[in-house]
C-alpha cells in the first residue's frame, strides 16, 4: 500500500507540471492559429478586393454625375446674358420686363456638366415651383407654342450658345440632356412674382437619381 501510495503521489507530482505546461503553451498556439487565419483571411480580402476594382477599372461604366451651377443672370432688365456673355434681346422674348411686377419675368442660369457622360435633368425646381422643359428650335418661337396664353409661366428652355448674327444656339434634343463638359443657359419663364434681393433656391434632379441644389439672389446677376 505504501508503494502504491508514493507511486500515485509521484504520478501526481509528475503530471501536475504536465498540465501546468499545456496550459501556458495553449493561449501561445490559440494566439498564433488567430494571427495565421488574420493573415490569411486578409489575403484574401486583399485579393478579391484587388480582383473587383481591376474588373471595375475594364468592364465598369463611371456613373458619376456632377453639375455645377457656374452663374446666373436674374437682374431686373430687359436684356439677360447668356453664359457666353452674349445679350439676349428682349425683341426674341426673353428679357425680364424692366421692372413690371408679374409680367413675363425670367431669369438665366449658367449650368456646366462636369461629368464624363452626358446628364439629363429629370425635374428641375426653383423657388419651390416645379418647372417643364419645352424643347423648341428658336427661342422666339417660345411665346408662339401651345394655345392661347404667353407667355408661359413655369416653363424653361437650354440654349447652348450663339452664332453667327445671334442666332441661338437651342438643344434639339427631346429632352433636357447636357453634354459632357458643356455649359449652357437655362432659361427659366417664372411662375410666381420673387421680389428683388430674395434668395431662391434652384434644385436639379437627373435620371441618374443625383440631386443637385444651389441659391441665387434675385435681382443680382453672377457672370
Amino acid at each position: 500500500m505504501k508503494t502504491s501510495h508514493s507511486e500515485s503521489v509521484n504520478q501526481q507530482i509528475v503530471l501536475k507540471p504536465k498540465i501546468a505546461s499545456r496550459r501556458a503553451i495553449a493561449p501561445i498556439v490559440g494566439t498564433l492559429l488567430l494571427v495565421a487565419i488574420a493573415v490569411v483571411g486578409g489575403s484574401l480580402v486583399f485579393s478579391f478586393s484587388q480582383e473587383s476594382f481591376a474588373s471595375s477599372q475594364v468592364s465598369g461604366t463611371p456613373q458619376i454625375e456632377f453639375l455645377k451651377i457656374v452663374g446666373y443672370d436674374a437682374r431686373d432688365t430687359e436684356k439677360l446674358n447668356l453664359h457666353d456673355g452674349d445679350e439676349i434681346l428682349s425683341k426674341n422674348c426673353c428679357g425680364v420686363a424692366n421692372g413690371k411686377k408679374n409680367y413675363d419675368e425670367r431669369i438665366a442660369i449658367y449650368l456646366q456638366n462636369h461629368s464624363v457622360l452626358p446628364v439629363t435633368i429629370s425635374e428641375l425646381m426653383f423657388a419651390g415651383d416645379k418647372y417643364s422643359f419645352v424643347q423648341v428650335n428658336k427661342i422666339g418661337k417660345w411665346d408662339k407654342i401651345g394655345v392661347g396664353h404667353q407667355p408661359h409661366p413655369g416653363e424653361y428652355i437650354i440654349i447652348k450658345g450663339h452664332d453667327v448674327g445671334k442666332k441661338y444656339i437651342i438643344g434639339q434634343d427631346n429632352s433636357p440632356v447636357i453634354q459632357p463638359g458643356e455649359v449652357v443657359t437655362i432659361l427659366l419663364d417664372l411662375g410666381i412674382n420673387i421680389g428683388v434681393n430674395n434668395d431662391a433656391q434652384i434644385k436639379i434632379k437627373t435620371t441618374g437619381g443625383n440631386t443637385f441644389a444651389s441659391t441665387i439672389i434675385v435681382g443680382q446677376g453672377l457672370l
